[in-house]
């Protein structure tokens, strides 16, 4: 049961967006792109800055946020709360409909901005903790091209590493991704301590928790997941129902055949007992010759 003291997180993509998708800050994405991507680029514009829409479910908007950086490189970051093929093949899809934004008309080709999108993945399977993939050829490991790849991370593992180690012992690039898999606020806010970018950006998420907007935002899309869990349940419940009618039907069902059969032996014994004719016997029965062979 949600309560009301819930701590809002990263992990809630609308707080992400509005902590790193600041124009008026933009200090929060200059870590996330130094730590992930080992860059510190001198401009950075922030491409989707829209306003979280009043109410929440009416919005217009996607919640991922894209920046693009002062080489024309474009880094669109995206928020995995679920796992499975479908959203692998949905970020793809991200990916290619934002390269062909950079097709208008009279644009050439060779002109397309390399497109880098960070996965921030909370549940998934990985093989390594970030993952990078790229259009190469399998055996001569050779690049296509440049203009794409793609980084999957998982922030479960760095979390762990948070839980488990002092917070002295993480390198930076630990803590600032373990931060977005902490749920307590003075989780958070330890793993942040001495980190002055870091600190930046806990007291941002300190202070969204009091903004009204992102906060129903928040108990909107909690109500819409708990709605829908509860569809999922009662629609298994009434799987199982309907499948222990079933059953009992066809229960009853062969029950009736098996007493319907068993009857008939019972008649044929009878009949045998007075000596009646096999053939005779069953044709009124209906058995089988050899059935009523085996019964003598």
């Amino acid at each position: 049961m949600k309560t009301e003291t819930k701590f809002i997180t990263l992990k809630f993509d609308l707080m992400f967006k509005k902590v790193f998708g600041d124009e008026n800050d933009l200090r929060p994405i200059r870590k996330l792109l130094k730590e992930i991507l080992g860059i510190n680029p001198k401009k950075i514009k922030i491409l989707n800055n829209e306003k979280i829409g009043i109410p929440y479910r009416d919005k217009k908007i996607e919640v991922d946020l894209i920046v693009e950086l002062s080489d024309g490189t474009k880094v669109n970051v995206e928020i995995n709360t679920y796992e499975g093929k479908e959203i692998i093949n949905r970020n793809v899809y991200y990916m290619c409909r934002n390269i062909s934004k950079d097709l208008n008309s009279g644009y050439y080709y060779d002109k397309i901005s390399k497109h880098i999108q960070i996965n921030l993945d909370y549940k998934g399977i990985h093989t390594k903790p970030i993952m990078r993939y790229k259009l190469y050829d399998k055996s001569a490991k050779e690049e296509l091209t440049d203009i794409m790849e793609i980084i999957r991370i998982d922030i479960p593992y760095y979390t762990k590493m948070c839980y488990n180690k002092d917070t002295k012992e993480l390198d930076s690039l630990t803590r600032f991704i373990g931060m977005f898999g902490l749920e307590e606020k003075e989780e958070i806010k330890g793993i942040c301590n001495g980190d002055e970018d870091m600190e930046n950006i806990y007291k941002k998420v300190e202070e969204y928790n009091s903004d009204l907007d992102l906060m129903g935002a928040y108990d909107w899309e909690w109500h819409q997941k708990e709605l829908k869990r509860l569809e999922i349940r009662d629609a298994k419940k009434e799987a199982i129902k309907e499948g222990l009618k079933e059953g009992l039907k066809e229960g009853r069902e062969e029950g009736r055949v098996e007493g319907l059969k068993e009857g008939k032996i019972e008649i044929a014994k009878n009949m045998l007992k007075e000596n009646m004719d096999i053939n005779l016997i069953s044709k009124i029965t209906g058995l089988s010759l050899n059935k009523i062979n085996e019964l003598k």
